[in-house]
């Protein structure tokens, strides 16, 4: 009986897992539905709008304005430095290893999140 919870756990892992698969199988628009799964499951936590999540409030106070504390809105974030910065991490936010978050859905996660960059 004690096990349905971990059982139910697994299955949610499962289906989100081929949600997000799917979306790799998809070129174009499919990688930016792959990158907003793991921008999703990985990142909104803390990222979403609202200064109830920790990475955008304390953006929106290290930014005072300049730019916006939510990442989604950023118009200069490289697909470069999202990369670094998931798996080196920065001041609070920790690093995610490639058993986390695999090089595939980082580069869709990349290109999520860098769609507002103009690209040169």
């Amino acid at each position: 009986m004690s096990r349905l919870p971990s059982l139910s756990r697994a299955a949610a892992a499962v289906v989100l897992g081929l949600g997000i698969g799917a979306a790799f199988a998809q070129d174009g628009p499919g990688t930016q539905a792959a990158g907003r799964a793991v921008y999703a499951q990985w990142c909104a936590p803390c990222h979403d709008p609202g200064v109830t999540h920790p990475g955008t409030h304390a953006l929106t106070v290290k930014y005072q304005g300049i730019k916006s504390g939510v990442l989604l809105e950023w118009k200069d974030l490289t697909p470069v430095t999202v990369k670094y910065l998931v798996r080196h991490g920065i001041s609070v936010m920790p690093q995610f290893r490639k058993t986390e978050i695999s090089d595939r859905e980082l580069d869709a996660l990349a290109e999520f999140l860098s769609r507002n960059t103009p690209r040169s």
